[in-house]
């Protein structure tokens, strides 16, 4: 097994001290241009790699960040991934990446995990969490910020996100303007944003006078199909459905494409709408009418303030509720 090349070996390639070669990987600025050319040259033709974990233990600091998201098939956390990994390499941040399976407890296991690796921060997409995370967290004495829904207290140092309630609320009422009187309600697993968001369709519903019993809920993941199936049953339950408010977008997506097949005219007979405006709810035919969230923006924010509270910086936000938009199109 050939041995792994180590600054020794590079120093005695090019005849200097270990203590040179050092410098110019570790502080560039502190050696000449000619000198860190030539370190750069000698790296490269021996296949030098360096040794993050000797740096972390030398620096106790991994610059290292870890994102965790519910679930990594679920599109919404696509484009935070996304976002947050490419704020972290222009910042020169490692991003880790762990999936909490949509329970308290899976998140608690991903932050255990890498709390072993000597991470630098979290940036949490779940509000709620497990006096074990907490308790962790808190210990180790890592900066933390939370994303997705925003919360009048952070649990950690920074809040970054949307308010649920009022954004389905007017998701809501909007469909109550065109006259809509029997809007059902489709989720799939109710995790908090999906329990906050039925929160507000029943109480905009009962504001009005109106019936919140048409609740449908599904087994399955989200996804075309997932909406496909939901469309079906949820009309085939209360044919007098006249509008229906999907948890997200991708079921929304899955609903149209149903209805074409049964010759059901959506934003006419039905009126169908989403959540969180995904690439395709611009382009599909009819287009989905939903609700914006500015995930780019909270994603951005979350990595810039992370880590000026990591590197001891003066932080100007630490909460901040960001705007959502209705996104009114011909699906409603």
């Amino acid at each position: 097994m050939n041995k792994r090349t180590t600054i020794a070996d590079v120093a005695a390639y090019l005849g200097i001290n270990k203590s040179t070669v050092s410098r110019a990987l570790n502080n560039p600025n502190r050696v000449s241009t000619e000198l860190k050319e030539r370190i750069e040259v000698a790296c490269k033709e021996l296949n030098y790699i360096p040794n993050v974990a000797a740096k972390t233990l030398a620096s106790s600091s991994s610059k290292s960040i870890v994102l965790v998201v519910p679930s990594f098939t679920n599109s919404v956390f696509a484009e935070i991934i996304s976002v947050v990994k490419a704020e972290c390499d222009e910042l020169g941040y490692n991003l880790l990446i762990g999936d909490a399976t949509y329970t308290k407890f899976g998140e608690e296991k991903v932050v255990e995990n890498f709390l072993s690796r000597n991470v630098d921060g979290f940036i949490l997409s779940e509000t709620e969490h497990t006096l074990d995370t907490k308790r962790m967290i808190d210990s180790a004495n890592l900066p933390t910020v939370e994303i997705m829904d925003s919360i009048e207290k952070p649990n950690f140092n920074a809040n970054f996100g949307v308010n649920q309630i009022e954004a389905a609320a007017c998701l809501t009422e909007y469909l109550i303007t065109k006259g809509r009187k029997n809007i059902a309600f489709c989720s799939t697993w109710l995790d908090r944003r999906a329990m906050l968001r039925k929160l507000a369709w029943e109480n905009t519903l009962e504001k009005h006078g109106m019936e919140s019993h048409r609740f449908f809920q599904t087994k399955e993941t989200t996804s075309f199909h997932n909406g496909e199936n939901a469309i079906s049953a949820i009309l085939s339950q209360w044919p007098e459905t006249d509008a229906v408010f999907f948890v997200n977008d991708d079921m929304a997506a899955g609903a149209i494409m149903q209805c074409q097949r049964f010759d059901i005219k959506v934003g006419k007979d039905l009126d169908i709408v989403g959540f969180n405006d995904l690439d395709f709810a611009g382009v599909i035919n009819p287009r989905l009418t939903t609700i914006r969230t500015p995930r780019t923006k909270m994603a951005k924010l979350a990595v810039k303030t992370l880590v000026d509270i990591i590197e001891g910086k003066q932080v100007t936000s630490l909460s901040k509720e960001l705007p959502f938009e209705l996104m009114i199109r011909e699906s409603a």
